[in-house]
């Protein structure tokens, strides 16, 4: 499989943010997670349709359901570049926004936060 430009631009774009791109597709680019239930990929794609449209979405799996079913864009045959680099961007920070909020990553989150009320008590007070 030979990339067009958009798919290049694509997986440039997403390893740039810390995706790694397939060893063997040229359009696919992935990144994986450490969550509160274990490790989870996230792939997404860069695949064109018959008709010369680029379509970007992605596959992360996580409450029974592809949490990035939501998550795409689309570019038709001429679109300029600059818009072509700007809904890249668009879409890769919603993906990884849509990860972000999952449930696993949530509670992977308020697991690393510090416990403030231990710290707290953990600590010698002025007077003691």
């Amino acid at each position: 499989m030979t990339a067009s430009s958009i798919q290049v631009q694509f997986v440039q774009a997403m390893t740039a943010r810390g995706w790694r791109p397939d060893r063997v597709r040229v359009d696919v680019a992935f990144k994986d997670y450490d969550t509160a239930a274990g490790g989870r990929t996230a792939v997404v794609y860069c695949r064109q349709n018959s008709d010369g449209d680029h379509v970007l979405t992605g596959d992360y799996w996580s409450e029974g359901r592809n949490a990035l079913s939501t998550c795409w864009a689309l570019f038709r045959p001429g679109t300029d570049k600059a818009t072509i680099a700007a809904e890249i961007e668009r879409f890769a920070a919603e993906a990884e926004k849509t990860i972000a909020d999952t449930y696993a990553m949530r509670i992977k989150a308020l697991l690393a936060e510090p416990d403030e009320e231990a710290f707290d008590a953990e600590t010698p007070s002025a007077g003691g």
